[in-house]
């Protein structure tokens, strides 16, 4: 293969993603945690997070391993890693996904969101899905990704393969830290879709 070829086959290669979660420590109850436009201290202010807060999702890390980004808003931000400690949060079902996590994708839009051992599916066509949890698996010889989910009621039944993958919804300037392919079928027939997956920052406070 010609160096040029190998260059093109490496960017081809999607970028992978680590999420990991944490709270908030080390800051005091009358103060707050700034979030950064990037990775440096002396960037943009884009916000704050409360000095008790949990479920930040970290998935990627600066340059110098002091900084994490998050979703934020409409875009992405940076947290000093010095202010985050590490904590054991709900799953889905045996899956190492946090329980909330919110998956979605647009034209045409839908979502999905996960608690611990149920799904709320919704979509354009005004569907609103509650399905329980069915099993979690993952790939043979894998010890966790992708991982699939499959939830099944009386009126519907679904199969989400969620992978850890930097992913684009194409409509915001944010990116997020995992990838779904979700297979679902309802009363009114079968949908296909692809899309992203983030834990919102309400969903790991509680």
């Amino acid at each position: 293969m010609s160096r040029i070829a190998l260059m093109l086959c490496l960017l081809a290669v999607p970028a992978l993603a680590d999420p990991a979660y944490y709270r908030v420590t080390g800051v005091a109850a009358d103060d707050r945690l700034n979030v950064r436009e990037a990775p440096d201290g002396d960037s943009a202010d884009l916000g704050d997070l409360p000095h008790d807060v949990v479920g930040i999702e970290v998935f990627d890390r600066g340059e110098s391993g002091k900084w994490g980004r998050i979703v934020w808003q409409e875009a992405n931000g940076w947290v000093a890693m010095r202010f985050l400690e590490k904590y054991d949060y709900a799953r889905i079902g045996n899956s190492p996904l946090p329980a909330g996590l919110l998956c979605g994708g647009t034209e045409p839009f839908w979502s999905i969101r996960f608690a611990e051992t149920t799904a709320a599916y919704s979509d354009i066509n005004s569907n609103n899905i509650a399905l329980p949890l069915g099993d979690t698996l993952a790939p043979a010889g894998r010890p966790a990704f992708p991982a699939a989910l499959r939830h099944r009621s009386e009126e519907a039944a679904s199969l989400s393969i969620v992978r850890p993958l930097i992913c684009s919804d194409g409509m915001s300037d944010r990116d997020y830290p995992y990838a779904v392919v979700l297979l679902i079928r309802t009363l009114q027939g079968e949908g296909f879709y692809e899309g992203c997956c983030w834990l919102p920052l309400e969903a790991g406070e509680h």
